[in-house]
């Protein structure tokens, strides 16, 4: 059950009681009227964003662990309007197996250049008529910062330069708020073993 779908049942049980409860107690003061006037259209204000959410409008949730990519579109900033910009994915959830779990959903996510350039490949794959799957693993900033100490040592003990302009230890790897993404092929869905113990 979503938040959404919370929000709009609890937006209506309270209408309900609200009205219920003007018809039954008609006598009360004029400030418990008006308070009830308020709250009530308050909860429409409620229910409106509450309905965003199962209308089929880009929702800014974490994305699941491991998806598969349907469709990605990306919106480029707009300098001259003052539009951030924004990526919006179609992504179905996966299981362990990679099965299919829950039905697919559309994504909003902040604008990145390395968002960007992972989703041209990516969507390349699919106009390729490759299945693309991917994961989002929570972002650990000391396991990240530990990474690229180990990387510029390998690259001092080399004597090369390390260069981090992307700020990401593996090329692979796109960091989006508190996610990091990671696209590819998709895996094959993994069956369970058949039982060949006779009955």
């Amino acid at each position: 059950m979503t938040i959404g779908f919370v929000g709009v049942i609890s937006a209506y049980i309270i209408i309900a009681v609200l009205l219920l409860s003007m018809n039954i107690a008609p006598r009360w003061a004029w400030w418990v009227k008006a308070t009830a006037i308020v709250v009530t259209s308050a909860f429409f204000v409620v229910t409106y964003y509450s309905m965003i959410d199962m209308m089929g409008w880009p929702v800014t949730e974490r994305l699941p662990p491991k998806f598969q990519l349907h469709w990605a579109k990306v919106v480029e900033p707009d300098k001259l309007l003052n539009q951030p910009g924004a990526v919006y994915m179609w992504v179905e959830e996966l299981d362990a197996n990679n099965i299919p779990f829950g039905i697919p959903r559309a994504y909003k996510l902040p604008y990145t250049a390395p968002l960007d350039n992972g989703l041209k490949d990516a969507m390349d794959m699919i106009a390729g008529g490759q299945d693309v799957g991917g994961t989002a693993e929570q972002f650990d900033e000391q396991e990240q910062r530990a990474q690229q100490e180990q990387n510029q040592d390998a690259a001092h003990e080399a004597g090369q330069v390390a260069h981090d302009d992307t700020g990401y230890t593996d090329p692979n790897e796109l960091r989006v708020n508190d996610q990091i993404l990671r696209f590819g092929q998709l895996e094959e869905v993994k069956l369970p073993d058949k039982d060949t113990a006779a009955p």
